[in-house]
């Protein structure tokens, strides 16, 4: 039964959806968005903005591209999705969820 149990018990620590029943979404709230900037460094924009709630990497013929993804919250209805390169920010994207 454990032998059964122990690969969907991996899969929910590693899958993003059991990460986000885990973790509560912390989203970003528009002060925090319109400061950040093309050019500015990883470290800069955790420091402002915090952990993203979901994050991906990508090894394009060696260039790392990063994207953190925040999601919305009840006071702010916007998916920002920030993507990096070489530790820096390339694009900063904001989209209002519709219901």
């Amino acid at each position: 039964m454990i032998r059964l149990l122990m690969p969907l018990l991996l899969l929910m620590l590693v899958s993003p959806f059991g990460a986000a029943a885990a973790d509560e979404t912390r989203g970003m709230a528009f002060d925090v968005y319109i400061r950040l900037q093309n050019g500015m460094n990883e470290g800069e924009l955790l420091l402002r903005a915090g952990k993203p709630d979901s994050e991906s990497v990508e090894n394009l013929r060696g260039n790392i591209i990063k994207s953190y993804y925040y999601f919305p919250t009840a006071s702010d209805p916007w998916i920002t999705t920030v993507t990096l390169r070489g530790g820096r920010i390339i694009n900063l994207e904001r989209v209002k969820k519709t219901f």
